[in-house]
This record gives C-alpha cells, sequence and structure tokens, in this order.
C-alpha cells in the first residue's frame, strides 16, 4: 500500500514538473532520474534509520537486562542486613535517575543538534541577513 502510494505521489509530482517546464523534452527525463535517485537516496535513509533504531533498541535491552539480573543476585544472594539492602538500592536508584537525567540533557540539547546536522552556518547567515533592532 505504501509502494502504490509512494509511486503515485512521485507520478503526480513528476506531471505537475511537467506542466512547469516549457523544454520538455531533456528537462523531463533530467527530472525523472532526480526524483529516481530522491527515491533510492531515501529508501537507504530509512534502512539505515531502522537498522540504527532496531540496533539501539536491542542493546537497550540488553542493558536493562543485565542491570536486572545484577540487582536480582545483588539483594537475593548477600548476606547483608535488610537496612543494608535498602541503603545500596536507593544509592543505586539516585545514581540512576541522576545519570539518567544528564544524559537525556545532554543527548537532546538543541545546540549538539545544530551541530551535527552542520545549521550552525545557516543560522549564522540568517542572523547576518536579518535587519538589525538598532537600525
Amino acid at each position: 500500500m505504501k509502494k502504490t502510494l509512494w509511486t503515485l505521489f512521485l507520478l503526480w509530482a513528476s506531471s505537475a514538473m511537467k506542466g512547469l517546464q516549457t523544454n520538455q523534452g531533456g528537462q523531463m527525463e533530467i527530472t525523472r532520474l532526480k526524483m529516481s535517485l530522491l527515491y533510492v537516496q531515501s529508501i537507504k535513509t530509512f534502512r539505515l534509520l531502522f537498522l540504527s533504531l532496531f540496533g539501539m533498541g536491542t542493546c537497550l535491552v540488553l542493558l536493562f537486562l543485565g542491570l536486572l539480573l545484577f540487582h536480582i543476585s545483588l539483594f537475593l544472594y548477600t548476606p547483608w542486613s535488610m537496612y543494608t539492602k535498602l541503603t545500596v538500592g536507593l544509592c543505586c536508584s539516585i545514581v540512576y535517575l541522576s545519570g539518567t537525567v544528564i544524559m537525556l540533557s545532554q543527548i537532546f540539547a538543541s545546540d549538539k543538534w545544530l551541530k551535527i546536522f552542520h545549521a550552525e552556518t545557516l543560522l549564522d547567515q540568517w542572523n547576518k541577513e536579518a535587519p538589525s533592532k538598532e537600525s
């Protein structure tokens, strides 16, 4: 279903481009080639995105299972008193929660995303072109 919709969209877009162009002979072929290249590149991008998300999901599941098994074995098989086990459990939860908050704030920082996608230069260019408030 998605393939059919995507094909219909590409055909519609190519016919719309056909109506806008004056020289329809060679330009139409170039447009079709460019759209085909864009289609193939989008397939490659989505494939890499899926593989990345699947790999990260698998790693997260394995990480959580490892943490769970570690804590189960720690609390079941150590000869500590109940107070010591409670203290260790609370310390572990505080460390995990603070680590999660710090990591999420670093991962989702907008400056880092702008740097990753090289949008800093674009923003700098827009700031230079924008009229200043003083004038």
